[in-house]
């Protein structure tokens, strides 16, 4: 089953461009660079999360819009891995080590090395990977300020942040979007979704993805892609809170 996706539009130039339709076009990846499990993936440097709570502003932008919606997915078209807390402050949610999540050809997994990964089960070839988690001993949280973390974990103790999502500047004020979820799609995609609401009726709405869809290695590879607005006037889907 094929995503429907109703627009996509390009991220600040920083990012680049893509698409997310049915015709999906995406840079294509070069095969040297897809994860080699023996090495660290390092494309993401630390982007310093080292408290509990983030900020909830990246570039002064909070209560975003996001510029990636679909028509609503029906529950067979994914994975829960997890849901997020619906609120702040509340307890994070926990990834837990070594579980295999399953959907269509592909598997999700936080593995014993501390990797993150995306992988197509009848290749086992992966797909994406997180950053600077290799080899460490780390707790992955879906925190209730909408930000996945993978903390470097010191005995018992929180330590530093090594890999993160970016999506806590879509909470507004205390709220989080309603049914704010991490799944893996059927066809391959990792993605952080949404309650929306567009002109025509309700959505999905995607917060973060991993551009995993159809099998291809991420061009994103170590961190999850984002197109936001901070105006829903130019392309943006609103929330539902």
């Amino acid at each position: 089953m094929k995503k429907n996706l109703l627009i996509i539009t390009c991220l600040f130039a920083l990012l680049g461009c893509a698409k997310n339709n049915n015709n999906e076009v995406l840079p294509q990846a070069d095969n040297k660079k897809s994860i080699n499990l023996n090495i660290p993936v390092d494309s993401v440097k630390n982007n310093d999360t080292t408290k509990k709570e983030r900020s909830k502003t990246i570039n002064n932008v909070s209560c975003a819009y996001s510029k990636i919606y679909a028509s609503p997915y029906p529950s067979s078209y994914y994975t829960v891995i997890a849901n997020f807390p619906a609120s702040s402050p509340s307890p994070g949610v926990n990834i837990p080590r070594n579980v295999w999540y399953a959907a269509g050809d592909y598997r999700f997994i936080n593995q014993p090395d501390g990797n993150l990964v995306v992988y197509k089960q009848s290749t086992l070839k992966a797909l994406w990977g997180s950053s600077n988690t290799f080899q460490k001993n780390t707790q992955v949280i879906l925190q209730a300020d909408l930000n996945l973390v993978a903390y470097e974990l010191n005995g018992s103790t929180l330590g530093q942040g090594l890999f993160e999502s970016q999506t806590y500047y879509f909470q507004c004020g205390n709220k989080n979007p309603r049914n704010t979820k991490l799944v893996l799609t059927i066809d391959g995609d990792l993605e952080i979704i949404a309650d929306g609401m567009a002109t025509f009726g309700p959505v999905t709405v995607v917060l973060a993805t991993t551009r995993t869809y159809g099998g291809v290695v991420s061009p994103n590879n170590g961190s999850f892609f984002k197109d936001y607005t901070t105006s829903g006037g130019t392309g943006g889907v609103s929330f539902v809170y």
